[in-house]
């Protein structure tokens, strides 16, 4: 019986300074962020070479929103087994920027790339575009199963709009999730990237296709 209760109660020890390691980890350094080192906001992307009914419209990114609670820079987590409502937030480690302002940047580089648009507008540059493509984020955290078990959300919905009636074309919500392995900021850090570029690489497929299906004729 002395056995048993004293593995037990190592168990339970392991469980609480796996716990304190999420919420006092050493001072941050250098913020994560989800976005290539050598990306960033463009004001605008054009194609050459390609004929107007080659390619879609030009398209504006208008600002990326997000609830109250992802507005600044923490870096969050869940405990499911805990409290899966509440949402915790790294004590030594933070983003490099909002997750709408990551997202946004992340977002602009990937409808870039796609190479489908004839121009890419950023919110703060001038021109006319045809298509609004709105995004707004729902979730960015970690979620814990268990102590060693994470998981990165990241989840949000896009809205197409015609920019000169205001119709909405398209709407389409999205939710990805990728383990976090090891369980610790880095380790989550590279997975909520991963989500993040496959949310966005999911979006821009998705904007490309409901602008087709827009298109007359």
């Amino acid at each position: 019986m002395k056995g048993r209760h004293f593995w037990r109660g190592g168990a339970v020890l392991s469980a609480m300074l796996l716990l304190s390691a999420c919420a006092t980890t050493s001072p941050w350094r250098v913020p994560y962020s989800i976005v290539p080192a050598a990306a960033g906001p463009a004001a605008a992307s054009t194609f050459q070479g390609r004929t107007a009914a080659a390619v879609l419209p030009v398209l504006r990114l208008t600002p990326v929103t997000a609830p109250e609670w992802l507005q600044g820079h923490d870096f969050h987590y869940r405990l499911l087994y805990e409290n899966p409502q509440q949402a915790l937030y790294y004590r030594g480690a933070r983003w490099v920027g909002t997750p709408a302002q990551m997202m946004g940047d992340l977002l602009q580089g990937q409808l870039m790339d796609g190479g489908q648009w004839r121009a890419v507008l950023s919110p703060t540059s001038t021109g006319k575009a045809g298509l609004l493509l709105q995004v707004r984020l729902s979730d960015f955290t970690l979620d814990f199963s268990t102590p060693r078990q994470g998981v990165a959300q990241v989840a949000g919905e896009a809205t197409l709009v015609d920019a000169q009636s205001y119709q909405v074309l398209g709407q389409q919500r999205f939710a990805f999730r990728v383990p976090a392995v090891p369980t610790n900021p880095d380790g989550g850090a590279l997975a909520m990237t991963r989500a993040s570029r496959a949310f966005a690489k999911a979006v821009g497929q998705w904007a490309e296709q409901a602008a087709r299906h827009s298109l007359p004729g």
